[in-house]
């Protein structure tokens, strides 16, 4: 989701509480609007914590990687990656 989405809807938000609309259009709009906003903002958070978490595991990778392996029946070590 675009990060202009929720600025938008905060936005509206405040222009609801400025210029109210009378009646089920104004608490339909206003529902809308934080609905969008708390949907990007788990989105946001749900983002940060995969990237967070496919770090990690590129990390591990390279150091399970970056051990040294062994040449089968040679006894030779060899730095892999």
């Amino acid at each position: 989701m675009p990060y202009w989405v929720p600025i938008t809807a905060l936005f509206g938000l405040c222009c609801m509480m400025i210029i109210p609309a009378p009646g089920w259009e104004g608490v339909a709009i206003g529902a809308i609007c934080v609905l969008v906003i708390l949907v990007s903002a788990i989105t946001m958070l749900l983002d940060r914590a995969a990237s967070r978490i496919l770090v990690t595991m590129s990390r591990a990778r390279k150091r399970r990687l970056a051990k040294n392996a062994v040449h089968r029946g040679s006894g030779i070590a060899k730095k892999v990656g």
